[in-house]
């Protein structure tokens, strides 16, 4: 997830550009604004639309198949398709499907079409002009749906991309806006090629060169992209869902679709759910995943639980993604079933008035304590290594507190030194560039500033940090930077009874004990102690029956020099995740002193 290639500067100017500029949605100055644009976003129903289908009498296909594979009408079979539509294998070009497609989607409720787009040129994009004129005649609107940055994938590049794009479809009236500014999503794919902090960069440039500017809608359910895009949400839930029964969806969906609505309302951004009627891409893929429909329970019991978490969107996966069994596009299986419900649906939550959804004020710091956190870090520099994309790094502008993101030639450079950045930051998945120049020469000055007497802070976005290097290749050098972590498992055991408790009260504002989270990524990977010093157990997981199954949070000193703090990745997407931050790092201030 590098910011910008070969741009060794890059990194520090767009520290300047967030403290000065846009982070911070928790200050008076952009979370007023934010709050108010918000709520000036219209309920609106949406899917995801894919035009990439093709036949050989069709206008797209041009004498070819395209996206579809193996036809066989007389089966009803297709081979990259899980089910067989009504329309049969038909051409996404053709302007009678399309016409088609947008009276399906007009009766079930539907606004909009997210329109899956791979480039300019691309056979998605020479597609969008047919469908946006399609759903402007029938009252829809669509936007596209940004699934890759061109290489060499930068901020520039992917800016210079979504400008393109809105200049050629952006003013069309069919097109999708939100605060007056057309609407684009970007997929997960897309937001993890260059990272969030690069996707800031991006989209400030985008609104510079694109003078209506842009609604950037993110895939992902973080605190950090919600400060980065006027939007948030996820495509596809089924990893979730897998194994699941409705009755499962209905214990399971109301926490969580409260807390990523709250997300989004709490940064006066874009809130939106997404359901899904099933998802089966057995056929594309193996092992492959599949999500059973219960004849249309499953879908029910989301779309309920939905309109109860009150979002500013619903979006559906998908109206017609017929490879991963996710469609509600009508079907030889299930006929228009799935149109039906939606149509039930949508006209329940478009019917319902909606409220801004916040935390209680009492469980939420004061910002008289973040006050004083700030003032125990005054003078006192933290260093934040490259590729910062836990809620770690974006909380810590929030506070106010004196960071700088430091490039990996700076690093390896020499320019890491605890006189200079007391606490070091890292912040990132599990990916980190490992050598500049000269083989390991990263992990050798991380190694070198800690035995300096420097503070490692390890609070990643993934569970496992310094495993892999820039290529992809398992070095786990975690270890040696005194994370002593150990494999727990993929998923916990159904209904497990997991607690985190905190064997001395040394996090004041996080619960003595809470539950283990119920979905999200849920790879349990403990620290224990190893060869330190001193080792103190900060946050334990313990079974139904108090078993120690290691530690969630903890401080060490280290054998060779140095310090270290380490809170599981997970426990920075829940529900006391700020608080939690909050006691480390006032935890850490009292260790050094402050």
């Amino acid at each position: 997830m590098t910011a910008v290639a070969g741009d060794k500067r890059l990194p520090i100017v767009l520290v300047l550009v967030i403290v000065s500029a846009i982070i911070a949605p928790a200050t008076a100055r952009q979370s007023a604004k934010a709050s108010e644009q918000s709520e000036q976003v219209s309920r609106r129903v949406m899917t995801f639309y894919y035009p990439w289908y093709g036949t050989k009498d069709g206008p797209g296909g041009a004498g070819r198949t395209v996206h579809w594979g193996r036809i066989e009408p007389d089966k009803k079979d297709i081979a990259a398709s899980t089910n067989y539509p009504k329309l049969g294998a038909y051409d996404s070009h053709d302007p009678k499907v399309i016409d088609q497609h947008c009276r399906w989607a007009k009766r079930a409720g539907i606004d909009t079409f997210i329109v899956s787009w791979w480039g300019h040129g691309s056979y998605c994009d020479r597609a969008m002009d047919a469908i946006l004129e399609g759903c402007r005649r029938h009252g829809m609107r669509a936007c596209i749906y940004y699934e890759a940055v061109p290489n060499p994938r930068t901020p520039r590049t992917a800016a210079d991309d979504i400008v393109k794009v809105l200049e050629k479809y952006g003013g069309h009236p069919g097109h999708l806006k939100a605060n007056g500014k057309p609407v684009v999503f970007v997929y997960g794919r897309a937001l993890g090629q260059i990272g969030l902090t690069a996707w800031l960069k991006a989209i400030r440039i985008i609104d510079k060169e694109y003078k209506p500017g842009v609604t950037a809608i993110g895939d992902q359910f973080s605190y950090g992209s919600a400060r980065v895009f006027d939007g948030i949400h996820t495509y596809n839930t089924a990893g979730s869902l897998r194994g699941m029964a409705p009755a499962d969806v209905r214990k399971w969906a109301p926490g969580t679709y409260r807390s990523w609505v709250q997300l989004a309302d709490e940064a006066g951004k874009v809130s939106t759910l997404t359901v899904i009627p099933g998802y089966d891409d057995t056929k594309i893929r193996k092992p492959g995943l599949a999500v059973g429909r219960f004849g249309g329970e499953l879908y029910r019991a989301q779309w309920e639980t939905a309109i109860e978490a009150d979002p500013h969107w619903i979006l559906i996966t998908s109206f017609n993604e017929w490879h991963e069994g996710s469609e509600i596009e009508p079907s030889f299986e299930d006929k228009d079933r799935y149109l039906g419900l939606t149509a039930e649906y949508a006209k329940r939550f478009k019917a319902k008035p909606r409220v801004v959804h916040r935390q209680a004020p009492s469980s939420s710091l004061s910002a008289g304590e973040k006050a004083r956190l700030r003032g125990k870090f005054e003078g006192l520099r933290i260093g934040v290594l490259s590729d910062a994309d836990s809620m770690a790094f974006w909380w810590l502008l929030d506070v106010g507190v004196d960071v700088e993101i430091l490039s990996w030639e700076e690093v390896a450079g020499g320019g890491l030194r605890p006189d200079k950045h007391r606490v070091l930051l890292y912040c990132a998945g599990e990916r980190y560039r490992r050598t500049v120049k000269k083989s390991g020469d990263v992990d050798d000055a991380l190694a070198g500033y800690l035995e300096a007497g420097g503070c490692l802070a390890v609070l990643p976005a993934l569970p496992w940090p310094f495993y892999y290097d820039r290529d992809g290749k398992a070095v786990n050098q975690s270890g040696r930077f005194g994370v002593t972590l150990r494999a727990g498992w993929e998923r916990p055991e159904p209904d497990a009874k997991l607690l985190f408790v905190q064997p001395k009260r040394r996090l004041p504002h996080v619960p003595g004990e809470f539950p283990f989270p119920a979905s999200g990524d849920l790879r349990w990977r403990p620290i224990f102690a190893g060869d330190q010093t001193r080792y103190l157990s900060l946050l334990q997981l313990r079974d139904g029956d108090e078993k120690y199954l290691g530690d969630a949070a903890a401080y060490a000193e280290l054998k060779g020099g140095g310090q270290m703090i380490y809170a599981w990745f997970a426990l920075l997407d829940g529900p006391y995740a700020e608080a939690l931050l909050y006691d480390l790092f006032d935890f850490l201030a009292g260790r050094l002193g402050r």
